[in-house]
């Protein structure tokens, strides 16, 4: 243990209450829970019965503390268990009394507290894990509570999420009330003892700045536009204090607390424009948030369903830079040209209808079974094409920091290679060469799963993969129509029915629910 995780533990073995940490993101929670339970275990030592209760433990959680309990011969220092909500309620009994640390859901220990199964009296503590999920209506207050109606018990909670316990009012004095907690300790990386211990070995960090592409500078800048706009619209409300409401601060992810935090107690005062301008700020720092995140496919498909979801309730999506977001994330993915190779206009008035019937022909190339109606409609759309001449060419813009990892990872091939040419060491058979590992960390496990296709398989295939994922589901929902305004998507529409027959409701029905014989009628799969 580090000088300043021995601390930690010695402030709450101080109070026989308990107490509240707060660490901040990244500092080891598995290290200081595994050595208070040490600490508490052996203090209870010579006690007969009793257990210690863990709760709101998260199952990665779990782990960590179980590694850490571990001695060199695989002899745990504690005995853990993890007791399942299904587990036959003789057998939690038995665990209650085997002086053991359990890990619960507080479901089950509330109905065995409640029907004394297990009494107060035999617990001889309870440690709460994510103490930020805490209040006065949740279940581990409610378990705090029963716990210490007749049994005076510590109870220690811990959260390695700051920011969660400062949104709303008194977030860390209504959790502390609830869970019967008088002392905070605050122990964020800028502590004197843990700012000395993290200094002793730093880390050599090398900052790679990856730039963005022109489509996607002006995204993000016609994306601040209509922040900024929303922004001023805001300001006009006279509800919040201007000083904060700035776009520089709409960049960062406290820019919703500090909305929320002023808006909270005349929330039901508002009216209905300005909730809505505070729901179009977040989701334009979402989709600057996507805009790096995801790919050229993936981002272009979460503008199209932003567009049908919010429609015309939104305010950002009739500003004039909304037209600017959706046309430059279509040029990454494709863009519309002519026989002779020059650019089709994005404000021909006609463009939108031919780009969606040359999309409509290309979707259903390929197929060898279609019915009449199908096939009327590949005809009409080829002739549109021969007619105008007018093409689809794919783009399938490379996200840029793809290229950024492959390039990183091959000079780390590289200097390993050189290395292991001038040292060479024996590794033993039962264990694993950690040399070589390289751990590449994203923020969420969609990240993780894309860069794995895109450092097997490269990064025109996965992006060629995500846009035939896309063409393979239902043509209502990848065929696009781009205009300026909802009127011009009107109009494009009944244009495209011109003609046409009118839908049969009868038969719509039933397509894609299969007859008594089993047949699905108009199956396309």
């Amino acid at each position: 243990m580090l000088p300043f995780e021995e601390q930690v533990v010695a402030d709450l073995l101080e109070d026989p209450n308990g107490g509240l940490v707060v660490l901040s993101s990244g500092l080891p929670l598995a290290s200081l829970a595994s050595a208070l339970l040490l600490q508490l275990y052996h203090h209870h030592h010579q006690s007969p019965g009793g257990c210690f209760l863990i709760l709101s433990a998260p199952d990665s959680l779990k782990a960590q503390i179980r590694r850490r309990l571990l001695q060199p011969n695989s002899q745990p220092l504690l005995q853990l268990h993890d007791v399942a909500p299904d587990l036959p309620a003789h057998h939690r009994v038995a665990l209650y009394a085997s002086r053991a640390a359990l890990f619960l859901s507080p479901r089950a220990l509330v109905a065995d507290l409640l029907t004394s199964r297990l009494l107060p009296s035999h617990v001889h503590a309870l440690l709460l894990l994510s103490a930020h999920l805490s209040s006065g209506t949740s279940s581990d207050a409610f378990v705090a509570r029963l716990l210490r109606q007749h049994h005076l018990l510590p109870v220690y909670a811990f959260s390695d999420r700051p920011h969660a316990m400062v949104s709303g009012f008194a977030k860390a004095e209504r959790a502390m009330k609830s869970l019967y907690i008088r002392r905070l300790h605050l122990w964020p990386r800028f502590h004197v003892l843990a700012a000395a211990d993290l200094e002793r070995a730093p880390p050599e960090v090398v900052d790679v700045r990856v730039p963005m592409t022109q489509p996607m500078r002006g995204i993000q800048a016609a994306i601040l536009d209509a922040m900024d706009a929303c922004l001023k619209e805001l300001r006009r409300t006279n509800k919040v204090d201007v000083e904060d409401l700035t776009v520089d601060k709409g960049l960062f992810k406290s820019f919703d607390e500090i909305v929320r935090r002023q808006l909270d107690p005349i929330w039901h005062t508002l009216g209905k424009k300005t909730k809505q301008l505070v729901a179009d700020l977040r989701t334009l720092r979402k989709l600057l948030d996507y805009l790096v995140r995801y790919d050229a496919v993936t981002y272009l498909k979460y503008l199209d369903t932003l567009r049908v979801s919010e429609g015309v309730q939104s305010v950002w999506i009739f500003a004039d830079s909304s037209h600017k977001i959706f046309d430059l994330s279509k040029r990454r993915v494709y863009q519309v040209v002519r026989a002779d190779g020059t650019k089709v206009a994005a404000d021909n008035k006609g463009t939108p209808t031919k780009k969606r019937k040359v999309a409509h022909s290309s979707s259903r190339k390929g197929k060898e079974t279609e019915n009449e109606d199908s096939n009327d409609n590949k005809d009409n759309a080829q002739k549109v094409n021969a007619e105008t001449g007018v093409a689809v060419e794919e783009i399938l813009e490379e996200a840029p920091k793809w290229k950024v990892l492959r390039e990183l990872l091959q000079e780390i091939a590289e200097e390993q290679a050189k290395g292991d040419g001038d040292n060479i060491t024996p590794v033993h058979e039962d264990r694993i060469n950690e040399r070589g590992v390289v751990l590449v960390a994203c923020k969420d496990e969609r990240s993780c799963l894309q860069l794995q296709e895109c450092i097997s398989k490269g990064s025109h295939q996965v992006i060629v993969d995500m846009r035939e994922f896309m063409s393979s589901l239902p043509n209502v929902l990848h065929q696009k129509v781009w205009s300026r305004s909802l009127h011009a998507t009107a109009d494009i529409f009944l244009s495209l029915k011109t003609n046409q027959d009118e839908p049969d409701e009868s038969k719509a029905m039933r397509v894609g629910v299969p007859s008594e014989d089993g047949v699905v009628e108009n199956d396309v799969r």
